[in-house]
């Protein structure tokens, strides 16, 4: 019993820590506001291209993995087929399911990072 009591302390103690710093942290929404301003919201002047090439180096990078993925998985099911090895065509099977699902991702992702920015003002639901 001794233990749960001191689990449950624990517990409390812990509760009662994180109910002290949100209250704290709505006590002063003066300071909070400072933050937040001191925060900037938009990349320095000069960035653009660099985080554009950082973004293509990496979709290209994605992009091969998910092309060696499936030369993989595909030479799994093969080697399972040719050697009647059934874990092997199993999880190579299992591995072009996985490749379909993270390409159709890829997909989506990159659709979601070429969409036009919002216009400032514009309300975007």
């Amino acid at each position: 019993m001794t233990g749960r009591r001191s689990a449950l302390r624990r517990v409390v103690a812990i509760v009662a820590a994180a109910v002290v710093v949100l209250l704290l942290q709505s006590a002063t929404p003066a300071a909070a506001a400072d933050l937040r301003a001191a925060v900037c919201p938009q990349a320095p002047p000069g960035m653009q291209g660099f985080a554009n090439q950082i973004t293509g180096w990496v979709k290209w990078g994605v992009l091969v993995l998910i092309v060696i993925s499936a030369v993989m998985s595909l030479g799994a099911v093969l080697v399972g087929r040719i050697f009647s090895h059934p874990h092997a065509s199993r999880y190579g099977a299992m591995g072009v399911a996985v490749v379909v699902m993270v390409a159709i991702t890829y997909t989506v992702i990159l659709v979601i990072l070429s969409a036009p920015r919002a216009r400032r003002g514009a309300d975007v639901r």
